[in-house]
């Protein structure tokens, strides 16, 4: 079915480039749609690059998007699909180390392509199938090294942003990263200060989703990248070892990359608070943040040790965390660490109530049958009497809740 998709989402770019050619432009499908079909990768959108300007783009396609028609891109919508058109172009100047001051448009496709990252980006294929790939893209493939267009230093001096997808691709795709790139990114990495951090959150979210999180985290820390951010990280994170650690084991097996972040903060010793912080400054959405940081809580709560799978808590330290944070924590902190044979899986499934809303008595009952005004007290004794009835020392009954109710001082 996947390659059932591959093949269409293809073809339907090569409609759009033959569209193209037929109104006496030259296009080609180019970058990382014909990387990954030179790998057998799945594909996941296909950019076209022509010598038609923008508005002749425009005006051959019925639907389209002026996405960025000071750069040549114009979105073109055919067939239900979505592909990015853009013109022949080179680019100059860099002064935000991320995106160019100046844009012109060009007639050759070499031209075009020398404005590219890696050499495995920067091929193209038109209707023929003929590849064009002057600078030795399937080479490299072949030989499974990153390696860039020209001299690394000047690429990552354009846009700091390629240091990062330098690391992504070597670690998703396991390849070796060319001496002279690493050399680019050590040179380099203080204009990563530079890059907005909601992009270096989407950069190192990929990392962290993709085959190989140990690998590239090992790379963002050796080559001291994480002390060069806008904004400062925790300096356990900076300082982490991962490939000293047991926990480099489990990440890659772990599905959920919110839980493969829960791991590596755990193992890096962050505590709630700069585990929040952190997933603020990655741009996170809050919600993915405190699930985050809850796992990280949860951990900490039991005084787990991650780094060396120690187990110090007992049945009662485990209801206390899962009281604090939750079932769906607990069983998220289960899915990093433990089996659903486990013994804590088998506590998890003991503990009789786990919020104060299953309790059989409610707050205002509580302040009618004691005759007292509302107030913090009553979020108090029922956050007791949970606790009461987790453990398992008190019975979830409104007659036995109330009794030890009108004895709380």
């Amino acid at each position: 079915m996947m390659r059932e998709r591959d093949e269409r989402l293809w073809n339907a770019g090569l409609h759009v480039v033959g569209e193209l050619v037929n109104d006496g432009h030259e296009a080609y499908l180019v970058g990382g749609c014909v990387r990954d079909r030179m790998l057998g990768r799945p594909l996941h959108d296909i950019d076209i690059t022509t010598s038609a300007l923008p508005e002749q783009v425009m005006k051959l396609f019925s639907r389209t998007i002026p996405t960025g028609l000071q750069h040549g891109t114009v979105t073109v919508l055919e067939g239900g699909l979505v592909f990015e058109v853009t013109t022949f172009r080179q680019e100059f100047g860099y002064s935000d180390a991320r995106r160019p001051d100046e844009v012109a448009f060009v007639l050759d496709v070499r031209e075009d392509l020398a404005r590219r990252d890696f050499t495995f980006n920067a091929m193209a294929v038109g209707l023929d199938h003929e590849v064009i790939d002057p600078f030795g893209g399937r080479n490299d493939l072949q030989a499974r090294i990153v390696r860039c267009v020209g001299h690394a230093n000047e690429r990552f001096s354009e846009d700091a942003l390629r240091i990062l997808r330098a690391i992504r691709f070597g670690a998703e795709l396991g390849f070796e990263l060319a001496a002279e790139v690493w050399e680019g990114i050590t040179l380099q990495r203080q204009r990563l200060s530079q890059v907005a951090m909601e992009r270096v959150g989407t950069e190192w979210d990929k990392m962290m989703s993709g085959a190989n999180p140990e690998l590239a985290y090992h790379w963002l820390q050796q080559s001291g990248l994480l002390a060069h951010l806008k904004e400062q990280l925790p300096q356990q994170l900076v300082d982490y070892q991962m490939s000293d650690r047991a926990i480099t084991h489990k990440i890659t097996s772990i599905v959920d990359v919110d839980l493969r972040w829960a791991a590596l903060l755990t193992s890096a010793g962050l505590s709630v608070e700069q585990s929040l912080q952190f997933g603020r400054s990655l741009r996170f959405s809050s919600r993915r943040g405190q699930r985050i940081a809850s796992v990280v809580g949860f951990s900490q709560m039991l005084q787990f040790d991650a780094n060396h799978e120690r187990c110090t808590f007992a049945r009662e330290h485990w209801i206390d965390a899962v009281l604090a944070y939750g079932i769906s924590t607990a069983e998220d902190w289960h899915k990093i660490y433990r089996t659903e044979t486990s013994t804590e899986y088998e506590w998890l499934a003991s503990i009789p109530i786990t919020v104060v809303s299953q309790l059989a008595i409610k707050g205002n009952e509580l302040s009618k049958q004691l005759n007292k005004p509302p107030g913090p007290w009553i979020a108090q004794i029922l956050q007791h009497l949970l606790a009461e009835v987790a453990h398992g020392r008190l019975a979830n009954e409104r007659d036995a809740l109330l009794r030890i109710a009108s004895t709380w001082d």
